[in-house]
């Protein structure tokens, strides 16, 4: 897609600021975008940085990551999103991406600070994975050094419990990225497919919700690479709250149409921008516009996008390893293909012309 030139108002503006009640707001809010090629992500990012409080309550300090030409930009901010010089100036950056995810917060675990502002990044084998979370999760709230056991075997109990990765700031979404990463760390001694880590993740996820089915609230993003976005949803609301925590998508793809944010008065029409190589998935806690179709997550849905859609079936995710966009590592060994296909039945002449 082209790059489309638009920007938040000057910071400098009279903003409108909205006053709700701690127990009916949204906790926070995600906005994620895939793409089947380098896209310019200012339409989306122009109307969800005026939810960071303009147009909603969400002033705590905001967060982004770009993938880039396979390298990572890192944007942070503990100011609102609306009126955040920074924000002002990642709109107008002329940047195009596969793959980014952003974050606006509103506190309720951890102070105010830099070290609290989500999306949170990590290296594993070699590869940068980041992770951003609205929700509230009470395992890791109560107890931020849990370990997850979930993926371990019979044969696995004398492996010691090692925290790899700890939380720098003292929220229990960082808590949870870490616990997920320390889990998958200690699982595997080689760098899995992406079948094998889908699994892996689900289970992960099951664990964390079945701690406390009814309090908590996990909807998260996570990348490990400049291709894919993992998206997973357990929605619900705060009690008391009528509120709604959840995600929703919508797939943007050939023949393009006109768009309309929900949040300011702006208008794209996306047939002069593009062509027919074109998709884009963009992923946010409530629709970002209100003229085209937004798809809610089921509870407990694990979805990884890739190339700008949505991919489910065992033979779409062993298909994005097969196209190299899984997860890539220079220091650790990948695991065979050819095996983990075996485990899953799977018959590789399936795909025609891989290279397995």
């Amino acid at each position: 897609m082209l790059p489309i030139s638009m920007s938040p108002p000057s910071p400098h503006h009279q903003q409108r600021r909205i006053v709700h009640q701690t127990q009916s707001a949204l906790l926070c809010q995600l906005l994620g975008m895939n793409c089947a090629t380098p896209t310019d992500f200012n339409f989306s990012f122009s109307g969800f940085c005026r939810r960071g409080g303009e147009t909603d309550i969400h002033q705590d300090g905001w967060g982004i990551v770009i993938y880039e030409n396979g390298s990572l930009r890192q944007f942070h901010d503990a100011e609102p999103a609306s009126t955040s010089l920074l924000a002002d100036f990642v709109c107008r950056l002329p940047i195009r991406t596969l793959n980014m995810m952003s974050h606006i917060r509103f506190a309720t675990v951890g102070e105010v600070n830099l070290s609290n502002v989500h999306p949170f990044r990590r290296e594993m084998w070699g590869i940068d994975f980041c992770f951003a979370h609205n929700g509230e999760v009470p395992l890791f709230d109560q107890c931020p050094n849990h370990c997850l056991t979930s993926l371990l075997q019979d044969d696995d109990e004398g492996l010691e419990n090692v925290y790899y990765y700890n939380p720098v700031g003292t929220t229990d979404s960082e808590a949870t990225f870490c616990a997920i990463l320390n889990a998958l760390r200690q699982k595997f001694d080689k760098v899995p497919s992406v079948p094998v880590l889908y699994d892996s993740m689900q289970k992960l996820c099951d664990e964390i919700v079945d701690s406390d089915r009814e309090g908590t609230i996990l909807n998260f993003l996570l990348t490990c690479g400049s291709h894919t976005l993992w998206v997973y949803s357990w929605p619900g609301s705060r009690p008391g709250s009528k509120v709604w925590n959840g995600l929703h998508y919508t797939t943007r793809e050939y023949p393009f149409h006109s768009h309309h944010l929900c949040d300011v008065d702006i208008t794209v029409d996306f047939s002069t921008r593009t062509s027919k190589e074109d998709c884009v998935s963009v992923i946010a806690t409530k629709p970002l516009t209100d003229d085209e179709e937004w798809t809610e997550l089921e509870r407990g849905e694990l979805v990884l996008f890739d190339r700008g859609r949505p991919q489910r079936s065992v033979v779409d995710l062993f298909q994005v390893d097969i196209d190299g966009h899984g997860l890539q590592s220079n220091v650790v060994e990948k695991s065979s293909i050819e095996d983990d296909m075996k485990t899953y039945n799977i018959d590789p002449s399936t795909f025609q012309g891989a290279c397995i």
